[in-house]
């Protein structure tokens, strides 16, 4: 018979299945019986699998019903999930929750801690709650189109029911899930006889259009611009994918939280690009893709001023690459094989420079047309392990050179654990590659290692890592720094059952101990003491100690390619804590403090604190609010370098505050209105005290310098989204935007706040609003919709 989706379990079909009860609670009585009654029944056609829940609750009055975006898990709302793991490997699956006002969560689960997952997957399934008398009801179909399983003729799947009370926060599973090991994918039961189901063919399109309206304000006129693309998804077999975007727009996506960087490292961002961040998990094997080198910032962006001639103006210099396609595969075989590849193509950049002699102009490529590939081979092990082997590739159509290079990054990692999964010892290594057509080839390679007693109360292991000086992954990566050699010893004690207040406790003991490669010297020595503490009411407190007996050797703040010098670090100390209130509560908070002192002759020493107070106004709308303060004094740090007058540091007084405010008012579990806004600012004040860099690692007073006037600089970054969603198909989605932006950087410091804020509105901002439609067109339905008629 047809099963509809309705919330009431009243077909025959549910009447006659057995079901399966008796939970076990996770949290807060770890290992008891739960306090409330479940019957989960699960059937099965054709097309797609039917769980249906019975949670009973003796006061369905009480049951929290708090609506909240999709994928919103966190909202004051009653769940019930389902995790699946079809190929039954304790590595790999996916979860379907639902709340009990029908908001969905769905989720990639993987096998790193307890709760890891991927929430920007996105499957198209079907749900439905209601409250009755005896609880609340949760009826789910998941169609096989959002499963890859093995094509065989009898099916044994991993799976495992959750349920969460969220007025009492009590957790509980079917299967009893441990604390004292693995993730909680490794901890499934599992579902026999389904038999004779037929992978589906898997094909979809997701075609879109947008039109933007975008205002500067120091530019006349409003500019217009319009798009339209498509995402394509096609099941290459039973168990691989193949996923495309063609023309893509991410205007919409949530603004990157810019912040004035001081260091000499890179800022990492988070992607949010919703095909970089979907269906990843076989890429992120051994850390040597960072989805946001493609289409990112042109490699020549910043140097277009030294390429002028001396009558030449630059008119135009884009600072991102735009993408023409990106195209991943993935899935597993029968045997555990894990396979991913994925290629993207982004178009040349040019930069556009003005004579204002004569008005010609001429064009400066920043960026070639650029191909980007990556393959991964991942295959499961007994014992919840793995071993994998991974390759990035990055070809540039255009003379190899300095700037314009291939490169390439081969790699592999493997994790072994024993058959208690107590013990583990993992591996992984690296070389890098980079062809220049004069310069011949650069090799890099790192080396990584790790053993010890990773499950139970007691927690131990040691840590080996190798960076040589040349390894650089970054062309298609991310990589902080290189050039670096580190040890690390941890101890570490959990308590997982209830004891008086606390719910649980963690203590543990690190000591680290760091090296540069080349030239091999001593960087640094480190203890780390640290201790958390979950209270039986939810609240939790954690405490941090962090000691540099013997000070640092920083090579790297001194900016020199050969690292041929270093600054000396005195020995420091940092204190850091943080304290969380219960997150079921109308009104919730979490507070951060940190304090280092470094006991130098400069008198460095700085705090930071945070408040996060949240409020859950009614059941549709509920805000946040972000307040962060740091201040470092006597801070030293790098202001330039020249062959004449050396390397020349600064002491400064750095002042951040950062005031984020974000809220969703949501019309239905398919409607809402979502807002952030972010204003970041932050001056570094130098006080007149520059000093020479020794090659001891000392500083020499400087009585004068022409090099470091207007070394002083007051950033400001202001940033506004404000998004309305409409699903209004099952995969299909309206959305309109507003989006404000603006960014200020001078030399004047403004101590003032109410001075700083109102200038910021005398900046230049860019104001655009845009309209996004895409709907989801599946072959499966089309299918249906024919054989109907």
């Amino acid at each position: 018979m047809k099963m509809e989706i309705n919330g009431r379990l009243d077909e025959s079909s549910w009447l006659d299945a057995p079901s399966a009860g008796d939970f076990i609670i996770y949290n807060p009585h770890y290992g008891e019986p739960s306090s409330k009654r479940s019957e989960v029944k699960v059937l099965y056609d054709d097309d797609a699998l039917y769980v249906g829940a019975m949670l009973y609750d003796e006061a369905p009055d009480s049951i929290f019903v708090e609506l909240g975006e999709r994928d919103e898990g966190d909202i004051n709302a009653d769940h019930f999930w389902i995790e699946i793991s079809p190929f039954n490997d304790g590595l790999n699956g996916e979860m379907f929750k639902v709340s009990a006002s029908n908001v969905q969560i769905d989720n990639k689960l993987t096998s790193g801690d307890s709760w890891d997952h991927n929430d920007t997957w996105d499957a198209v399934w079907e749900s439905h709650t209601s409250i009755v008398a005896e609880g609340w009801i949760a009826e789910i179909r998941i169609p096989y189109s959002a499963l890859r399983f093995p094509g065989t003729e009898t099916q044994l799947w991993g799976i495992n029911f959750w349920r969460e009370v969220r007025r009492t926060r009590e957790t509980s599973s079917w299967n009893f899930v441990t604390k004292e090991f693995g993730a909680n994918i490794a901890h499934l039961g599992e579902v026999t006889g389904i038999r004779d189901i037929m992978p589906p063919l898997r094909l979809s399109l997701v075609p879109y259009v947008s039109g933007y309206l975008e205002n500067v304000s120091d530019e006349p006129g409003v500019g217009t611009s319009y798009n339209g693309g498509l995402d394509l998804k096609v099941g290459l077999t039973e168990s691989f994918t193949l996923d495309a975007t063609l023309i893509p727009d991410f205007g919409q996506v949530q603004s990157d939280d810019h912040v004035l960087n001081l260091s000499p490292y890179e800022v990492k961002y988070n992607e949010k690009r919703p095909f970089f961040m979907e269906g990843t998990e076989l890429f992120n094997k051994g850390d040597i893709f960072y989805s946001r080198r493609i289409g990112g910032t042109p490699h020549l962006v910043r140097d277009v001023h030294d390429m002028t001639g001396e009558d030449e103006i630059v008119t135009r210099n884009p600072a991102e690459v735009s993408l023409l396609n990106a195209t991943k595969i993935s899935g597993r075989t029968d045997r555990g094989l894990g396979i991913g590849l994925f290629n993207a193509v982004t178009n040349s950049t040019w930069a556009e420079v003005e004579n204002v002699l004569t008005g010609e102009t001429r064009h400066i490529k920043t960026e070639p047309l650029t191909n980007y590939n990556m393959l991964v081979l991942d295959q499961t092990l007994k014992n919840d392990s793995y071993v994998s082997l991974m390759n990035t590739n990055v070809i540039r159509a255009a003379e190899k050179d300095e700037h314009f290079y291939t490169a390439n990054v081969t790699g592999f990692e493997t994790l072994l654990k024993t058959a208690n999964r107590l013990w583990s010892a993992s591996a992984g290594g690296s070389l890098s590659q980079k062809y220049y057509a004069a310069a011949g080839t650069a090799l890099g390679h790192s080396i990584g290692f790790n053993a010890g007693k990773t499950g139970g109360r007691f927690r131990t292991d040691y840590n080996f890592s190798l960076l040589s000086d040349t390894y650089d992954p970054n062309d298609m990566g991310y990589l902080r720094s290189n050039n670096e050699i580190s040890h690390s010893l941890d101890f570490a004690y959990n308590t997982f059952e209830p004891f008086g207040n606390f719910m649980s406790t963690r203590t543990s003991v690190e000591f680290n101990y760091s090296q540069l490669y080349n030239p091999r010297a001593y960087t640094s020595a480190e203890v780390e003491l640290s201790g958390m503490v979950i209270l039986m009411n939810y609240w939790s407190f954690s405490l941090d100690v962090g000691v540099i007996p013997w000070g640092e050797d920083d090579y790297f703040e001194p900016r020199t390619p050969d690292m041929s010098i270093f600054y000396h670090r005195s020995p420091s100390m940092e204190v850091s804590f943080r304290g969380d209130t219960d997150k079921s509560r109308r009104f919730y908070i979490a507070v951060n403090a940190l304090y280092m002192k470094e006991w130098s002759d400069y008198g460095h020493h700085g705090y930071l604190w945070s408040l996060q107070p949240e409020f859950k106004v009614s059941r549709r709308f509920s805000f946040d609010y972000s307040l962060s303060v740091e201040e470092m004094f006597n801070d030293i740090g790098f202001v330039s370098a020249d062959p004449a007058e050396g390397i020349i540091f600064g002491k400064r007084n750095v002042s951040t505050i950062t005031n984020t405010l974000s809220g969703a008012l949501v019309f239905t579990a398919n409607s809402y209105l979502t807002l952030r806004g972010r204003h970041y600012w932050s001056r570094a004040d130098y006080d007149g005290d520059y000093y020479t860099l020794q090659n001891d690692g000392g500083l020499l007073d400087r009585i004068h310098s022409t090099m470091v006037a207007n070394s002083d600089v007051n950033t400001n970054f202001l940033n506004i989204d404000l998004i309305y969603t409409w699903r209004f198909a099952p995969g299909s989605e309206l959305s309109l935007a507003w989006k404000n932006a603006i960014h200020g950087e001078g030399e004047q410091i403004i101590t003032n706040g109410l001075e700083n804020f109102s200038e910021l509105f005398s900046l230049p901002q860019t104001n655009s609003i845009s309209l996004k439609i895409l709907y989801y067109l599946d072959y499966q339905n089309f299918k249906k919709l024919f054989k109907s008629k």
